[in-house]
């Protein structure tokens, strides 16, 4: 029936449980939690990644629902530099099914340190799940060796004609043919791979999909240095070792607008406060975003996304 919630007594108590255990988890580990705003004037730039745009009742443009609240807390972290942490509602459009949805709670969280921060992302992400789920800590392995593993290519020096062939067996020849590097690679990786991932974090990702990350070299080889979780097949959470050269950030903004333009999809205005504070100075930090929605999913053993939401309101 239309209007009822999508989620059973017993779903919301999981629920509940989740969030507070969440809470619990961050308090413990000094961190502050912030309430930020789910409109902005920039959008994210991320060839793909869809936002919805907000307009006054007469029709004039007043922002972006954020697809996470990276701008805000990013922001945040360059006036007081301590760990945050926000829970709350993301927007993202033409995402829907039973693993998506277009309104969604996230968890994403930054903690400035200066020492070896990669590393203590990953163990932070580990220490979560060890923490407050059944599973066992996440195993560490890099997105080489598994795409070696997979297709017997090495990902940072593949090419896209040689990526083609794979590609050809899950869509039409023609298409993959046209097809870019960067597209090739997530198709691969998220049919082929990613079902296979029940409990680890991908680590080391291509150069061409670093997005906000820095870029690292790790045996003779330029890499992202992302941190994706993945537990029963689906994306959890997904973290970076920060870029805090403005320079660098506003050559990649450019980089995914001359992108979108190739995939026809909306050029969004780029975001000037978030280059700001990387101008004023944003400390040696990790930042993680996580899908609330998502962990209590695989925790729960549900099928689909829906039941382990309150309400699909958009339904």
């Amino acid at each position: 029936m239309i209007g009822r919630p999508t989620a059973s007594v017993e779903m919301l108590e999981a629920r509940a449980s989740l969030l507070a255990g969440l809470r619990s988890f961050f308090e413990a580990r000094q961190s502050l939690e912030v309430d930020v705003p789910v409109i902005a004037t920039a959008p994210a730039s991320d060839p793909w990644l869809d936002s919805f745009t907000v307009h006054d009742p007469a029709g004039i443009h007043i922002g972006y629902l954020l697809t996470s609240p990276e701008t805000y807390l990013k922001r945040l972290l360059s006036e007081y530099p301590y760990p945050l942490h926000s829970i709350g509602k993301a927007y993202r459009a033409n995402e829907d099914g039973p693993h998506h949805s277009i309104e969604f709670t996230m968890l994403e969280w930054y903690r400035p340190t200066a020492t070896r921060p990669f590393e203590e992302m990953i163990c932070e992400m580990q220490d979560l799940i060890e923490t407050l789920t059944e599973f066992s800590r996440p195993e560490v392995v890099s997105y080489r060796d598994l795409f070696i593993s997979f297709f017997g290519l090495n990902p940072h020096d593949a090419e896209a004609k040689e990526l083609v062939h794979f590609a050809s067996h899950l869509l039409e020849s023609k298409v993959a043919a046209t097809m870019d590097l960067d597209s090739l690679l997530n198709v691969l990786f998220a049919t082929e791979i990613e079902p296979n991932l029940v409990n680890h974090i991908v680590v080391d990702f291509p150069v061409i999909q670093s997005a906000l990350a820095r870029i690292g070299v790790v045996n003779g080889e330029s890499v992202a240095k992302r941190a994706e979780l993945y537990i029963a097949g689906s994306e959890i959470a997904n973290g970076y070792y920060e870029l805090t050269d403005v320079v660098e950030q506003s050559a990649r903004f450019e980089m995914d607008c001359q992108r979108r333009e190739a995939l026809h999809r909306p050029i969004p205005p780029t975001d000037q406060a978030l280059l700001e504070a990387l101008t004023k100075g944003l400390p040696e930090s990790y930042g993680v975003a996580l899908g609330v929605d998502r962990l209590l999913k695989v925790v729960t053993n549900a099928r689909t996304l829906s039941e382990c939401m309150t309400f699909t309101g958009h339904l």
